[in-house]
């Protein structure tokens, strides 16, 4: 049987992403995504429009949710990150 990977801590979330507001922080860590999957959304949001074409899939799970909260911080460009 294959361990379950805890969720990413706050300061996870940062050392992968790059600073970010806490409220968006506290958005990602509440989906109860793993590092891996905080890792997975970031290089989803940041890759050129391409991948999904390339790998014919988009996001999924926990990573679906964490990629959505990035791309909508993304969107609002007055929020300090």
């Amino acid at each position: 049987m294959k361990p379950k990977s805890q969720p990413a801590t706050a300061e996870e979330i940062r050392k992968i992403v790059g600073p970010l507001d806490d409220g968006v922080v506290i958005s990602i860590v509440a989906t109860g995504a793993t590092p891996a999957e905080v890792l997975e959304a970031f290089t989803w949001a940041t890759a050129d429009d391409q991948i999904g074409t390339e790998l014919e899939r988009r996001p999924r799970g926990a990573a679906a949710r964490v990629y959505d909260i990035l791309k909508r911080e993304e969107a609002e460009p007055d929020s300090p990150r």
